[in-house]
C-alpha cells in the first residue's frame, strides 16, 4: 500500500507540473503568431493552432489525414497498409453519443463484444475474428489487467467522451505490438486540446434511472496543449432473467477523470506528453445464490468495485529527415473487489475477494528512413506485471453433511518480459509496399520465442476508371499469447466452488494468414472490401469446470488444449460522398473449432452483420442509426450449449438549439435496443436460467460547448 501511495503522489506531482506548463498557454493567447502555411496573405493570427508545415522537419511532419497510429512511432497510411483496419474518429464518436466503448466496437466489422449477463457495466470481452486474444492500448500502454480470468481485454469501464480515435487492426500484430495480439489490436487515443480556451458540459438522463454529468476544459497552441475532464455516469436495473424477471440490483456507476497535457520542445521537433486516467466504478451484480434453498434470487448485497489508474509519459523527437525516435514509460494499476454479503435471503452467504494487479512498461522505438523508399524500425520493450489477491468465504462443504466452513485463500505472482524487435517497410513507387520483421521475447515464466510477421500491399489505378484504385493485400505471421497471472496463480481453493490457477500452463502459439482485395471509386468515396482469414492455435488456453453429480462439488481449472482453428470471411461496403452523409455495412463469417472437443469456440457467432448511417441534413442537425445482428453462439468449447441469435438497433440525434455568442447549446438523445427486446446474452447452465439484455433504453439531455477553434476549423474545411 505504501508503494501505491508514493506512486500516486509522484503522478500527482507530475500532473501538477504539466498542468502549470499547459495552463501557461493562456498567457500567450493574445500574441500574434504566424504559423499557418495556408495563410498566403500573411495575416496575423490571434492564436496559434497547430498548423505546421508538413514539409518541415518537426514532430508533426508525419501527420496524415488517413494515418494509422496503432503502430506507435511508425505511422502508416490506411491506403498503403497491408492489414485490414477499421477506425472511428472523434466526429463519428460524437454522432453516436454512446457512453460505452462496447457499442462503438460493435459497429465495426469482425469485432464482437460479449457482456456476461447483458447489463451495462458487467464484464465485457472483445473478440476480433472470433478470438479474444486481443491487445488493447490506451495512449500506447497495455490496458488489459493481469488479474483477468482469461486473456484479452475488457471495455465495461471505458467511457467514450474522452476518446479522440479508436483503431482496430485485425490479424496477428506480434512483431510490433508483442504478446497477446494474435487476434488483432485496439488502439485508443485520448483527446487533446487545441486553440484558445474551450469547455464542454453535459447533463443527460434516461430510462432505468440513467444519468450522466460531465465537464471538460481544453486548449492549446504551437507550444503546449491540455485537456481535463470529469465524468459521472450511472444507470440502474436493466438485466432480466427467465426465472426472476427484472433484476433491480444490477446498477452501474462510474466516476472518471482524464488529464492529457503536451509540450513541444526543440523548435517543435520534439514533444513531451503525459496522459493520466483514473476510473472508479461500482457494479451491482444483482444475482445471489442461497445455500439454504439451493436457488438463485434477487440479491442487493452482491456487487463489485473496480479502480483503474493509468499513466503514459512519452517523449518523441524527430531529429532530422532520416531519423526519429520515441520513449515511453507506462503504468497500469487495477484494484478489483467482489462482495457477496449475508442478508435475509441467504444469511449463510459471505464472500469477499480482493485483487490488486499492476503493470509497468518501458518502451523505445527508433525509426531510420531513406527518403520515401525504406523505413527501418528497431525497438525494445520491458514489461513487469504482478498480482496480489486474497479471498475470505463462508460456504457449505460437501454432500451429505453440508457443514458451514470458512475458506481463506491468498496468492501472488509476477512475470518479467524483455522484447527486442525489428521491422522494415519498403515502398516501391507508391505502388508496392512490403513489410516484414520479427520480435524476440524472453519471459521468465514461459521462455524465449520469436514471432515473425510479413505482409504486402499492391495499390493500382483501376483500368480506365478515373479516381478508382484496386488494392491487393495479404499478411502472414506468428504470435504468442501468455496466460494471465490470475490463470497461473489465482482463484479459490479447497471449497465446494474450487477454481484455481495452473502453474503448468504453457504460452499459446498461433500462426495466421489473411488475404483481401479493396476496390474504391470516386477518390475513396465508395469502397468495397473482401477478405479471408485463417488462424491455427497450438496449446490453446481454455477454461473448464466439472460438477460432481453426487456432491455438487464444482471444480474449475485452466488448461492448454492441443489445438484450435478459426477461419472466415469479412466484407465491407462504405459510401461517403461528402461530410454530411456516410454509410457503412459489414459482414463477417467465422468458423471456429476446438479440435479436442469438436465444438465451436465460445461467444463467436458464425454470421454477423452490422451497419451504420450518419446524416447531417443541416449544419445544426445530425442523425445516427445503427443495426447489428448475429447468429447463435456457443457458451463453452466443452459443450453444445448455445444462446440464440439476435437483432439490435439504435438511433441518435443531436440538434443545436441556440447560441449565445460563441457558446452553443445542443439537445441530444439516443434510443437503444429498438427491435429485439429479448436478446439472450448469457445462459447459466447450472441454474438453467438465461440472462437477457435490457428492453428499450432511452436517454436525452443538454450538451453545452464553447469551442471557437473547432468552429474555425469547420469553416476552413468548408471553404
Amino acid at each position: 500500500m505504501k508503494k501505491l501511495y508514493f506512486l500516486a503522489l509522484f503522478l500527482a506531482l507530475l500532473m501538477l507540473i504539466c498542468a502549470q506548463s499547459a495552463f501557461a498557454i493562456q498567457e500567450n493567447v493574445g500574441e500574434e503568431i504566424k504559423l499557418n502555411p495556408e495563410n498566403k496573405e500573411g495575416k496575423e493570427e490571434l492564436y496559434a493552432p497547430i498548423y505546421i508545415d508538413p514539409e518541415s522537419n518537426t514532430i508533426f511532419s508525419q501527420i496524415k489525414k488517413n494515418a494509422i497510429y496503432t503502430l506507435d512511432n511508425y505511422i502508416e497510411d490506411e491506403i498503403s497498409s497491408s492489414a485490414n483496419i477499421d477506425s472511428i474518429k472523434r466526429k463519428d464518436i460524437e454522432r453516436q453519443n454512446s457512453p460505452s466503448l462496447s457499442a462503438l466496437l460493435n459497429s465495426l466489422g469482425s469485432v464482437t463484444t460479449q457482456t456476461g449477463n447483458g447489463s451495462e457495466g458487467n464484464i465485457t470481452s472483445v473478440r476480433i475474428r472470433g478470438t479474444d486474444r486481443v491487445r488493447m492500448m490506451i495512449d500506447g500502454i497495455r490496458a488489459d489487467r493481469p488479474s483477468m480470468t482469461g486473456p484479452g481485454v475488457e471495455t465495461q469501464f471505458l467511457l467514450t467522451d474522452d476518446i479522440e480515435l479508436v483503431e482496430v487492426i485485425k490479424g496477428p500484430q506480434g512483431n510490433i505490438l508483442g504478446t497477446n495480439a494474435s487476434g488483432g489490436a485496439i488502439n485508443i487515443q485520448t483527446r487533446r486540446g487545441e486553440g484558445p480556451f474551450g469547455f464542454e458540459a453535459v447533463s443527460e438522463m434516461g430510462k432505468y434511472g440513467t444519468f450522466k454529468e460531465r465537464a471538460a476544459i481544453m486548449g492549446g497552441n504551437e507550444k503546449a496543449d491540455y485537456y481535463l475532464s470529469t465524468t459521472w455516469y450511472k444507470t440502474n436495473g436493466a438485466m432480466r432473467t427467465e426465472k426472476m424477471g427484472r433484476i433491480f440490483n444490477d446498477s452501474y456507476e462510474n466516476f472518471s477523470t482524464v488529464f492529457n497535457s503536451g509540450l513541444r520542445l526543440l523548435d517543435n521537433k520534439a514533444e513531451l506528453r503525459n496522459v493520466f486516467r483514473f476510473s472508479n466504478a461500482e457494479k451491482g451484480l444483482g444475482i445471489g445464490y442461497s445455500n439454504l434453498s439451493y436457488q438463485y434470487y434477487n440479491d442487493p448485497n452482491n456487487y463489485m468495485k473496480n479502480t483503474d489508474i493509468s499513466d503514459s509519459l512519452s517523449f518523441k523527437h524527430s531529429v532530422n529527415d532520416a531519423y526519429d525516435y520515441g520513449v515511453r514509460f507506462g503504468l497500469y494499476h487495477n484494484r478489483n473487489n467482489n462482495y457477496t454479503l449475508p442478508d435475509s435471503f441467504a444469511p449463510d452467504e459471505n464472500s469477499i475477494s480482493k485483487i490488486d494487479s499492476t503493470r509497468l512498461n518501458f518502451m523505445t522505438q527508433h525509426n531510420i528512413k531513406y527518403k520515401d523508399l525504406n523505413t527501418l524500425s528497431i525497438g525494445y520493450n520491458l514489461e513487469n506485471e504482478y498480482i496480489n489477491g486474497k479471498s475470505d468465504a463462508l460456504m457449505y462443504g460437501s454432500w451429505p453433511m453440508f457443514p458451514l466452513q470458512r475458506y481463506n485463500s491468498s496468492y501472488s505472482g509476477s512475470a518479467l518480459q524483455n522484447d527486442v524487435y525489428v521491422n522494415d517497410v519498403i515502398n516501391i513507387k507508391d505502388v508496392f509496399y512490403l513489410r516484414g520483421g520479427a520480435r524476440l521475447s524472453s519471459n521468465n515464466e514461459y521462455g524465449t520465442y520469436v514471432t515473425p510477421n510479413g505482409s504486402a500491399a499492391l495499390v493500382l489505378p483501376t483500368f480506365k476508371l478515373k479516381g478508382a484504385k484496386t488494392k491487393f493485400r495479404g499478411s502472414w505471421g506468428k504470435s504468442v499469447n501468455t496466460p494471465t497471472l490470475y490463470q497461473r496463480y489465482g482463484g479459490f481453493r479447497d471449497s465446494w466452488m474450487a477454481w484455481s490457477g495452473n502453474k503448468n500452463l504453457d504460452a499459446e502459439k498461433m500462426t495466421s494468414f489473411d488475404a483481401g482485395v479493396e476496390q474504391s471509386f470516386m477518390d475513396e468515396k465508395i469502397k468495397f472490401e473482401f477478405g479471408y482469414f485463417n488462424s491455427k492455435y497450438k496449446d490453446y488456453l481454455s477454461s473448464y469446470y466439472e460438477v460432481d453429480p453426487v456432491t455438487w462439488y464444482t471444480t474449475g481449472y485452466y488448461d492448454n488444449i492441443d489445438s484450435a482453428k478459426i477461419q472466415g470471411y469479412e466484407g465491407k461496403i462504405s459510401y461517403e460522398p461528402n461530410d454530411k452523409f456516410k454509410i457503412l455495412l459489414n459482414y463477417t463469417y467465422t468458423d471456429s473449432k476446438d479440435k479436442s472437443t469438436g465444438f465451436a469456440l465460445p461467444a463467436t457467432p458464425k454470421n454477423r452483420l452490422n451497419g451504420t448511417l450518419y446524416w447531417t441534413p443541416h449544419e445544426r442537425v445530425n442523425f445516427y442509426a445503427g443495426i447489428e445482428t448475429g447468429s447463435s453462439r456457443t457458451l463453452s468449447s466443452a459443450s453444445k450449449d448455445k444462446v440464440s441469435g439476435y437483432v439490435d438497433a439504435r438511433l441518435g440525434t443531436k440538434i443545436r438549439l441556440f447560441s449565445i455568442k460563441d457558446v452553443d447549446f445542443y439537445a441530444r438523445g439516443n434510443i437503444y435496443n429498438l427491435f429485439n427486446q429479448d436478446i439472450c446474452m448469457y445462459k447459466n447452465t447450472l441454474a438453467n436460467d438465461s440472462y437477457y439484455g435490457p428492453k428499450i433504453r432511452m436517454n436525452a439531455g443538454l450538451f453545452i460547448e464553447y469551442a471557437p477553434f473547432k468552429k474555425r476549423k469547420a469553416k476552413e474545411e468548408r471553404v
